[in-house]
């Protein structure tokens, strides 16, 4: 679920911001790269407060906590608070794994593919324990032809629906719905792997569903997404939430160190899906900021020499590291944007700048604002299963 601000800022002096942002990078690096010199001159340079706000936003506390925990100049009350969210998050990923034991043989009865999508399948796949990367929900892709029986399967099972805008969610073919499952947990299911917004990008549920792997995460064996659709998606993702998160950059890192996706591949179904320009975005910045073993050539084949000019230019006035979320940082919404041209990001800006005139539009334009009635939500499931007929179950 997207929680982003129109105002959000980190308080406090550029210079013990930027300080703190570096001491950011350099935990999250690998490993190898972190000095323990560098990182106790910047500890000096900046607050407690700004570091915590700044790790919290940029979703790695974790990593902060496993590089800062033994440092003498770190401030004790510091550690104290990202040991919270350390150990928060190895609950909250055990939680999760329960959930899915318990939801497994419900979505499989139905006989739709579907697959596990970031949160614990990152943890499991690429990060050396859950403490290292906090996620707040669950998210689910299922085919779009069986849409309809996987969401009738889980309401049956005690999961509840808590969208209620279904005249927004079918007037915009939304990607995704909203559940909270039985033991508490949100649940995302996806049918489109990106929710608004899309424009020219076509990413084939069904197509990307059928090269799923059957993985173990934990004690629950599910389906996960082949290493090209892996890159593709995080950067996809990661660039129209904002770009402006250390994690999702980290995510990038460790699913190239991990599973090393053939390059021709990512290039060729990134073109093809009409998301080259903001992959592109996202694996130029995940090898600059953490030396993501990304071959030059590719960011630069995606992203276009134009598009990297303009990039530039916007990040020198506008820092993508303290958009922190807000809509009208201009780094924020070039990386939003990017894949469909500077008309089309315009357009969307002035758009949404009118919207936000009214105080009223936040909970209007929410999905959890009842509004319709339940003939638009079953024209939206039937679009939705129109969309891609089913095809074979994914595990036989």
């Amino acid at each position: 679920m997207n929680s982003w601000s129109w105002n959000r800022r980190i308080e406090g002096p550029r210079a013990q911001r930027e300080a703190a942002a570096e001491l950011l990078k350099d935990c999250v690096r690998d490993t190898s790269s972190f000095d323990p010199g560098t990182a106790a001159r910047l500890l000096a340079q900046t607050s407690p407060e700004i570091i915590l706000a700044l790790a919290d936003y940029h979703g790695v506390t974790g990593m902060v906590y496993e590089r800062l925990r033994s440092l003498d100049a770190a401030p004790k009350p510091l550690i104290a608070e990202l040991r919270e969210r350390y150990a928060g998050a190895v609950q909250g990923h055990m939680r999760v794994i329960w959930e899915l034991a318990h939801l497994q043989p419900v979505l499989d009865a139905t006989g739709a593919r579907w697959a596990v999508i970031k949160g614990p399948a990152a943890v499991e796949m690429l990060y050396s324990g859950p403490g290292q990367r906090a996620y707040n929900d669950l998210d689910l892709l299922v085919d779009p032809g069986a849409f309809r029986d996987v969401l009738t399967a889980l309401q049956a099972s005690g999961s509840e629906l808590l969208d209620r805008n279904w005249a927004r969610i079918r007037r915009e073919m939304l990607g995704e719905v909203h559940l909270l499952l039985p033991g508490g947990t949100p649940l995302d299911l996806h049918w489109n792997l990106i929710n608004m917004n899309r424009g020219r990008m076509a990413i084939d549920s069904a197509e990307v569903l059928e090269r799923a792997a059957r993985t173990d995460l934990g004690s629950v064996t599910v389906g996960t997404l082949e290493s090209a659709d892996a890159v593709v998606h995080l950067a996809v993702h990661a660039a129209i939430s904002g770009g402006d998160k250390l994690l999702w950059l980290k995510d990038i890192e460790r699913a190239v160190a991990v599973a090393a996706p053939p390059w021709e591949t990512v290039v060729e179904r990134a073109r093809r899906w009409g998301v080259a320009a903001p992959t592109g975005l996202i694996l130029a910045r995940a090898r600059e900021v953490l030396a993501a073993p990304i071959p030059a050539e590719v960011p630069a084949q995606l992203l276009g020499a134009g598009s990297a000019r303009f990039v530039r230019l916007v990040e020198r006035a506008s820092p993508w590291e303290f958009s922190v979320g807000r809509l009208t940082a201009a780094s924020h919404i070039v990386s939003r944007n990017i894949s469909h041209g500077p008309v089309g990001t315009s357009l969307w800006f002035v758009r949404r700048s009118f919207r936000h005139l009214d105080p009223r539009e936040p909970a209007a334009s929410s999905t959890f604002t009842a509004r319709g009635e339940d003939a638009d939500r079953e024209a939206f499931i039937d679009d939705v299963v129109r969309s891609r007929t089913p095809t074979r179950p994914v595990f036989e």
